[in-house]
């Protein structure tokens, strides 16, 4: 498989020990680091320029692709194709139009497996921006419009709808080594308001944490839940990215959690 993975860097470190850390990258025609970019837009946009694969596959530093990812990958892009020659976006976790969720994957933010495994994809309204897939030759890009590092996968997944090609969750595991926020920052919500102006013809619109309608009543309420369990002692201290990625998964095959990736 002809791929490229684009990812937008800012921790060194964080990098280190999980992206470059994940063996299957080895099997990309090319990984290009987007350093110093003021918008995920602008870095990926330019990565898409550089890129010389097929498959463009952004995804967040801070992501530990274990053993057999690449495969995974190629059989879900193979039968998507199957399919729907005509896609737009896949990812690794999305949600349905009827608000359900789609795909598989660990968030170290929650600390738990998230979906479980399938053939093929299943269709989202939107994707999370953790791992976003692509052709280049489809020429769908980023709206460099969009500031900041926040829902630009919803707005990618809104832009090839726009373009009559649907979008898909795949089932291709890997580890988001995150830590958990307390409250979601400012910038999020302030991408939340910029793309609730850019498409409030398509409003209410679901992204993976929360629903973008009108009125920002999910956005208040999530908010005011958020302080009122914080302030109570309800919720505990946020979780930490773990040291060493690979050894979670490690521990996640020996206790069944997940099954070990399938040798030829």
């Amino acid at each position: 498989m002809n791929w490229s993975v684009i990812s937008a860097v800012n921790n060194e470190a964080v990098l280190g020990r999980c992206l470059l850390s994940s063996q299957d990258i080895s099997s990309a025609r090319e990984v290009i680091l987007q350093r110093g970019y003021a918008s995920a837009a602008a870095a990926y946009n330019a990565g898409i320029e550089k890129a010389k694969g097929e498959i463009l596959v952004f995804i967040h530093q801070d992501v530990y692709l274990p053993e057999g990812w690449a495969t995974d990958l190629e059989n879900a892009v193979r039968l998507v194709s199957e399919a729907d020659p005509n896609w737009g976006v896949l990812g690794v976790w999305g949600v349905t139009a009827a608000g359900g969720h789609a795909g598989f994957i660990y968030d170290g933010g929650w600390r738990r497996i998230l979906g479980h495994p399938f053939d093929g994809g299943q269709e989202v309204e939107s994707l999370d921006e953790v791992v976003l897939i692509l052709r280049k030759s489809s020429g769908l890009s980023f709206d460099p419009q969009l500031r900041g590092f926040h829902m630009y996968g919803a707005d990618i997944c809104l832009e090839a709808r726009r373009q009559g090609r649907k979008c898909y969750a795949i089932a291709a595991f890997c580890i988001h080594n995150t830590n958990q926020y307390g409250m979601l920052p400012w910038q999020f919500w302030k991408g939340y308001l910029q793309l609730r102006r850019k498409w409030k013809a398509q409003l209410p619109m679901r992204t993976t944490c929360t629903e973008i309608t009108r009125w920002c009543w999910p956005m208040m309420r999530w908010n005011l839940v958020r302080v009122i369990n914080l302030a109570s002692g309800r919720d505990k201290p946020p979780t930490k990215r773990v040291q060493d990625p690979s050894r979670l998964y490690r521990q996640l095959i020996q206790s069944g959690a997940i099954a070990p990736p399938q040798r030829p």
